[in-house]
């Protein structure tokens, strides 16, 4: 008998833990409330509002050298595949929830979500480099995230034996070379209707790098603070799990002054008291004597035979089906809502995604054309110059000639001036030498003319003599 009584009274306690008051307890991977990612992140950023994502949060970091999932971290090999472990005091939110983005001032922002992850990554591998990149706004592992073609600058990439180094040097800019003999890694792991990208199997990472890779199980730890290792637990802050003992404890307190006071509840009809039986609707219990006074006039608990004791058991057993069953059609209902929510939010930010890239490639358009009409106005600006160019020294080169010609002529009026100083010269010597000839021809005919005369004088001066 009193296993009869006991077994209505366990199926009647399973009754209401299904159909009591819903209590968020956070399970170790379920998701968090926004309220949490608020209140915990304030300290460490500035929560804004921007007009394409709605409420963001910028961290208070050196923006130009802060990469996420690349600066003041690493990654560790767990159940999940490569999970990233964050050396910031708020690593536990920004790099497990949510998306980040690149705004046009070269800002990282975080755009909180409540599924948790390992890592909301793209990976990529090949010519021996790994690279990874954040997942953008709105990519999903089922829209494809891992062949989404994130923008180039968001790529960071590391050989692949340094991938468990404990830190990685300072970004400077993708290397395209790198990037195009690479291809993405599309391995996955899922969990209870999750799907998140490992990134490089553990096989693969021990051939790459000729070392054991220790595999680390995540363990969700109530301390906050930055996540660390411990043996083999990789233990990450997640603030659910301090709200979820105390709604446990409350739940057990609430649930122990209902069993000591059976008025306490408005719903106490047909639930079992501590010594098994039960309270009709307008009935009293008197827990000294042990007796039961209905209106009905129903005999207790204690005095049902096993056969009605067998029916009352297989309608509990029902009515905990059925409960069981609304509780799966209102779970299956809310899943289907959120689907259908992440769905619209998909194709929203496709459709921005898309209204963006359209933008973005008038505006390419734009400054080629601009840039085009800048060539060419240089182009003409250079031939014009050229031109001018030529034409100065067109000038300079017919200067230079004149230069030479008059050069050439007062060369020329030179060399006349002087053949004619020396004809000149050579008439006047000449005139000269033919003066002296003259003289000297006089002279002699003088000389010659006074022989004859006085050779006369003497010839007549004998012939004198001798008369």
């Amino acid at each position: 008998m009193k296993q009869l009584i006991k077994l209505p009274a366990i199926i009647l306690g399973l009754v209401l833990l299904f159909s009591g008051p819903p209590q968020k307890a956070m399970a170790q991977y379920d998701d968090i409330s926004m309220d949490s990612f608020y209140d915990e992140l304030s300290p460490y950023g500035t929560w804004m509002n921007d007009p394409q994502y709605g409420r963001v949060w910028r961290p208070d970091v050196d923006q130009r050298d802060f990469r996420p999932y690349y600066s003041n971290g690493r990654w560790a090999m767990t159940e999940y595949g490569n999970t990233w472990v964050s050396d910031y005091d708020w690593g536990w939110a920004p790099f497990h929830y949510g998306r980040w983005v690149l705004n046009s001032y070269s800002q990282w922002l975080w755009i909180p979500d409540t599924v948790w992850g390992p890592a909301w990554v793209s990976w990529r591998s090949g010519g021996g480099y790994y690279g990874w990149a954040p997942l953008g706004p709105g990519i999903n592992i089922s829209i494809g995230g891992g062949g989404y073609n994130m923008p180039s600058a968001w790529w960071v990439f590391i050989p692949q034996r340094n991938i468990y180094s404990n830190y990685y040097p300072r970004y400077g800019g993708v290397n395209i070379n790198i990037y195009n003999r690479t291809k993405i890694i599309n391995y996955t792991y899922g969990r209870d209707r999750r799907t998140y990208y490992t990134g490089p199997r553990a096989s693969e990472i021990r051939r790459v790098t000729n070392r054991d890779v220790r595999v680390y199980q995540v363990s969700r730890s109530n301390t906050p603070g930055r996540t660390n290792i411990s043996n083999n637990r990789l233990n990450i802050y997640n603030p659910g799990t301090r709200g979820s003992s105390s709604v446990a404890a409350d739940n057990r307190r609430g649930n122990a002054n209902d069993r000591s006071n059976p008025n306490s509840r408005g719903d106490n009809n047909n639930r079992p008291d501590r010594q098994g039986t039960v309270n009709r609707q307008g009935s009293t219990n008197s827990r000294n004597s042990g007796t039961v006074v209905e209106n009905n006039a129903r005999p207790s608990r204690s005095d049902v035979n096993p056969r009605n004791a067998g029916q009352e058991q297989n309608r509990q057993s029902q009515r905990t089906e059925q409960q069981q069953q609304a509780i799966q059609q209102r779970d299956q209902r809310s899943q289907q809502q959120r689907d259908v929510q992440s769905q619209q939010r998909d194709q929203r930010s496709q459709q921005q995604r898309e209204a963006q890239a359209q933008q973005q490639d008038q505006q390419r358009q734009q400054r080629e054309q601009r840039s085009q009409q800048q060539r060419e106005a240089q182009v003409q600006q250079q031939r014009q110059a050229q031109d001018q160019q030529r034409q100065q020294q067109q000038q300079q080169r017919q200067a230079q000639d004149q230069q030479r010609q008059q050069q050439q002529q007062q060369q020329q009026r030179q060399a006349q001036d002087q053949q004619r100083q020396q004809a000149a010269q050579q008439r006047e010597a000449q005139a000269q030498q033919q003066r002296q000839s003259q003289e000297q021809s006089r002279a002699r005919s003088a000389e010659s003319s006074n022989q004859r005369s006085e050779s006369g004088s003497r010839s007549g001066n004998r012939g004198g003599r001798g008369n």
